[in-house]
């Protein structure tokens, strides 16, 4: 339904332009009339009308200079002038104002209706056409803009971009980084049997769940991390202030996670640190003790700030969970498969400290634990399909290794080195089956582009891929976003059927996929420059 508002000066005519017309039948909302510009144009500000009929001669404000106030105002709104001038000049203002219509009187109720219902028509088809860009533009947004949080995230922690570039970025993304303090806080969800990459409606609805939740409070911020898990940033103006942010967040992270059945969750949450470009700080700390998921039980929050750490011996730590040598070497198994670049420094330290000072001070006890540690990567990296020298040739000599360690601090160095190396071969191997899967992935949407139900979610279930990771390798290895390139598949056969039938515009968008032939059209137009008339015709 449009609403409309009528200004004109003879109460005759007002009256029977108002009572000849059935206009809720005509679905228009009449809002309202007055017999002059300046009385109409405080009640338009307010009722906001779609159209407005005015007359062109009145008292006080006429209908040229109404309209010309009107279109400043609501741009969108069309204008219909009655006139008893039959003058060029009033019609070329009229024109250059950007009123719809220009109608001369007399003029019956009929004829006007008639006029109104063609501008009616015009409002219908650019709503439609509104609607279509807002659901292109939705699914385009939502993806890019995960897009540019991951890449915002790292900057933000590895300190490559300046604080004006960061500040800018965040605006870009309707982040207001600016603060006194910050903080970061890491976390992941997990369920029993899954790895961290794969597609789960359980993890996808509580990826839902944690990014409503975390939006709700002012000065939080999430961050999808794909297979590493979450991680929020939290703004405050104290330090009390942040951290009462971040409680607040983490206890909704927890009753999220503990309302699915059998998911486990672990928070790390970093040091508040009072400037931007010290968020890598704050970052690292939260590593440290998101680390702790390896020595702990799930479902539990570890604050760097509580870590205590006393020469060589860590009091934080559950050492009942790493007493045996066998033991460590299971968590170090698990960090292989799913532990990240970032946390290494601090997971090795850990490691060690769990033995206790006396221990690792022993040189026999300190070889021996470096030795079975470097088994446990080599048997992980060949198990990938690599060999030692893989990783470096340094680490590839473990005599010569054994030889030139003289303390705990060699040891962790040379096995922080050797476990750095193994990772990455780890995720270039992701990379190439990740490839594989793409093809499968490119085939399937190839197939199926023309089916109106396919979308991010269904593509990223077959390649059996969490969505946001599903977007970001797609993305990275094809060069365009998933919706990207499912419209430019579309637009191909759109152009393809247009040259080669004789199919209405309105058939050939259900063959591509569209519900909407509306939303086709305006997705043609806009990603092809013209309209399916005008590139059939350029065709001909």
């Amino acid at each position: 339904m449009v609403k409309l508002f009528l200004v004109e000066d003879e109460k005759i005519m007002r009256d029977g332009i108002r009572k000849h017309i059935d206009w809720k039948g005509e679905d228009i909302e009449f809002v309202g009339e007055a017999s002059d510009g300046e009385l109409a144009y405080p009640q338009i500000l307010k009722t906001r009308p779609d159209i407005i009929v005015t007359d062109i001669k009145m008292p006080f404000m006429d209908g040229l200079e109404l309209s010309k106030l009107v279109k400043k105002e609501l741009p969108e709104s069309k204008i219909i002038i009655l006139s008893g001038y039959d003058e060029f000049k009033y019609a070329q203002e009229a024109v250059s104002i950007g009123v719809e219509e220009y109608i001369l009187k007399p003029i019956s109720p009929a004829r006007l209706l008639e006029t109104i219902k063609s501008v009616q028509k015009k409002i219908e088809e650019s709503r439609k056409n509104e609607s279509a860009l807002e659901e292109w533009s939705r699914e385009e947004i939502l993806e890019r803009n995960a897009l540019e949080q991951q890449k915002l995230f790292r900057a933000l922690v590895s300190g490559q971009m300046s604080m004006t570039e960061l500040v800018e970025a965040g605006r870009k993304l309707e982040m207001d980084l600016m603060a006194s303090f910050y903080e970061i806080s890491i976390f992941n969800f997990t369920l029993p049997g899954e790895t961290g990459d794969a597609y789960s409606e359980k993890q996808n609805a509580f990826g839902s769940q944690v990014l409503d939740e975390i939006d709700e409070i002012d000065g939080c911020f999430l961050f999808d991390r794909g297979t590493e898990g979450f991680a929020i940033l939290t703004l405050g103006e104290t330090e009390e202030m942040v951290r009462k942010k971040d409680d607040e967040a983490i206890q909704r992270i927890i009753e999220a996670a503990e309302s699915i059945e059998e998911g486990n969750y672990f928070v790390g949450v970093g040091t508040p640190v009072n400037r931007l470009s010290s968020l890598g700080n704050s970052y690292d700390d939260a590593n440290r003790a998101f680390s702790y998921r390896y020595f702990r039980e799930p479902n539990q929050v570890v604050y760097a700030s509580r870590l205590v750490n006393t020469g060589g011996s860590n009091v934080d730590v559950d050492v009942s969970m790493v007493a045996s040598n066998e033991k460590s070497k299971g968590v170090y198994e698990k960090f292989l498969r799913s532990g990240s670049a970032d946390e290494v420094h601090h997971f090795i330290h850990e490691i060690f400290s769990s033995f206790g000072e006396k221990n690792i001070n022993s040189m026999l006890f300190l070889n021996y634990i470096t030795m079975d540690l470097y088994f446990a990567t080599i048997s992980f990296i060949q198990d990938l399909g690599y060999k030692a020298s893989d990783v470096s040739e340094e680490f590839e000599d473990i005599n010569s290794a054994i030889k030139t360690i003289g303390n705990y601090k060699d040891a962790e160095a040379y096995l922080e080195r050797g476990l750095e190396g193994a990772i990455a071969l780890r995720d270039s191997n992701s990379v190439k089956k990740y490839s594989v899967i793409l093809k499968k992935v490119m085939a399937y949407i190839d197939e199926n582009f023309d089916k109106d139900d396919i979308s991010l979610n269904t593509v990223a279930s077959i390649a059996n891929i969490s969505p946001n990771h599903f977007s970001t390798i797609f993305s990275s290895e094809v060069g365009v976003t998933f919706i990207e390139y499912l419209i430019g598949k579309r637009m191909e056969r759109a152009r393809e059927l247009l040259m080669t039938t004789n199919m209405r515009s309105s058939e050939i968008a259900y063959k591509v996929g569209y519900k909407d032939p509306h939303y086709f059209s305006y997705m043609f137009k806009k990603t092809q420059g013209m309209t399916t008339r005008e590139y059939r015709a350029r065709g001909k």
